[in-house]
């Protein structure tokens, strides 16, 4: 019976390599001493705004073999190959429920969090089926990707330490209370999983923002863009009175429609897919971002706020709303259910139209 047990729940494992797009970045080596007439001390004289130095390091793949569950999220994977195999792994998470957006990564080519993203779904995107149960979270809808099927080579083995460097990339499978794939299949499992090769689950950093180490890249930007646009609540601070003067209650009163043009905009968590998928933003160019303009369209649409010209104004520039293309790359990978292509299409309508007002105003 309890070979029976063993076979059955091995019989639902599936074998999977984690090919993860690694990155070291070199020590900085010491600048110019200050004394020296061609060291550089003051900014440009042009005043242009500077990017950030993407850092210069190591770059590699490296595959970890597991052999999990479909169920298995790709965050437990990892953690599961940091903890057992490789300490040297780096990526960020927080809550593990895809409430935080911290673990945000590449799948298979598609931005997506790790935390909400099982094995048997990231293998079914890189072999083009399902396996297994493809999603932990309902809540969760990950960006799909197209993945070229591997070509039959066995990426299975590894070495003593569970893991083994490469040089290229493909695509297989992944799995869950991952351990390292080192020993020979249990009785009754070579039919199963044994005689297949692994599937490939590509995984690297965000694409559009500058790499810090392995999987972690650098969020700064975003935030400060999110922060120029002053996502806070401005109302006119007048609270609402009784006939003799006295305050009837220190709340901002709204009604339900109300409440629902911008209810599912402050479910936003600043995670970073829609920017990662944004085509204009990824490719580098002068764009605020759709994670931004998000923010600002939270409280251009509350009712409650009385800085919605001001907020209209901050967008209505080359690098806000009129940079966006409207390819709506960026609703696809929402982990909140944000149409985030949608509520750029919105505010680019708004804002032209406002312009038009004021054009014929002035004639």
């Amino acid at each position: 019976m309890a070979d029976a047990a063993t076979d059955e729940r091995m019989r639902d494992m599936i074998r999977v390599v984690l090919r993860v797009h690694r990155f070291t970045p070199r020590a900085e080596r010491e600048r110019a001493r200050s004394s020296s007439p061609f060291a550089r001390t003051a900014p440009s004289p042009f005043g242009a705004p500077t990017r950030r130095r993407a850092p210069r390091g190591k770059r590699w793949t490296q595959d970890y073999a597991l052999t999990v569950p479909p169920t298995t999220t790709l965050l437990d994977c990892l953690l599961s190959v940091k903890r057992r195999s490789d300490p040297t792994l780096a990526f960020r998470y927080a809550c593990g429920h895809g409430m935080c957006g911290s673990d945000a990564a590449t799948v298979n080519g598609a931005p997506t969090l790790l935390c909400t993203t099982t094995v048997g779904q990231a293998a079914g995107q890189a072999t083009g089926q399902t396996i297994g149960q493809t999603s932990r979270s309902a809540a969760t809808a990950p960006g799909s990707a197209s993945a070229a099927d591997h070509g039959g080579t066995d990426h299975g083995g590894t070495d003593d330490e569970g893991f083994r460097r490469t040089g290229s990339a493909d695509h297989p499978h992944q799995q869950r209370e991952p351990r390292p794939d080192t020993s020979p299949s249990p009785q009754g499992l070579a039919q199963d999983a044994g005689n297949q090769s692994p599937a490939i689950v590509e995984i690297g950093p965000l694409a559009g923002f500058a790499v810090q180490r392995d999987l972690i890249v650098d969020i700064d930007p975003m935030i400060e863009q999110i922060t120029r646009l002053k996502p806070y609540l401005q109302a006119d601070g007048r609270l609402a009175t009784t006939h003799d003067g006295k305050v009837d209650m220190i709340e901002y009163l709204q009604r339900p429609e109300q409440l629902a043009k911008y209810e599912l905009l402050s479910d936003c968590i600043a995670c970073g897919l829609c920017e990662a998928s944004c085509p204009v933003f990824s490719g580098g160019d002068a764009f605020i971002g759709p994670a931004a303009l998000i923010a600002a369209s939270r409280f251009i649409n509350d009712s409650r706020d009385h800085a919605g010209d001001a907020r209209l104004d901050a967008i209505d520039t080359a690098d806000g709303i009129a940079a966006c293309q409207s390819v709506k790359a960026c609703s696809r990978p929402c982990p909140r259910g944000i149409n985030v292509g949608e509520e750029m299409w919105q505010l680019t309508t708004r804002v032209g139209e406002r312009s038009e007002r004021r054009r014929d105003n002035d004639e």
